[in-house]
């Protein structure tokens, strides 16, 4: 019985060690995942001007339409990705050229 519970035990750590290995991988994506696409989310125009530097382009407000007010939502473009707001506050970073989203 000895060689089986020696065999059982190799092939849990064989396992174990694979699991840790495909976590890490994840965890690797995503991290190099966040650091390309960088959120926005929350942050004020100045601390995006802080970390990004000046836009290409600014847009104008879109003024509020229809019965339901809404608030203005306002775009800067850059090279490669525009930043939408609310207002003063980033909702979303959305990448040029990258649809649907990776």
């Amino acid at each position: 019985m000895k060689p089986l519970t020696h065999l059982n035990r190799l092939l849990a750590t064989v396992a174990i060690v694979f699991a840790a290995t495909a976590a890490t991988s994840v965890v690797q994506a995503q991290t190099e995942d966040s650091a390309t696409h960088q959120s926005v989310h929350g942050l004020t125009q100045n601390q995006v001007i802080a970390r990004f530097g000046e836009p290409v382009k600014r847009f104008a407000a879109v003024p509020a339409q229809g019965e339901h007010p809404t608030p203005p939502i306002i775009r800067w473009d850059y090279a490669d990705f525009s930043i939408y707001f609310e207002k003063t506050i980033a909702l979303h970073r959305v990448e040029h050229g990258k649809f649907p989203p990776q």
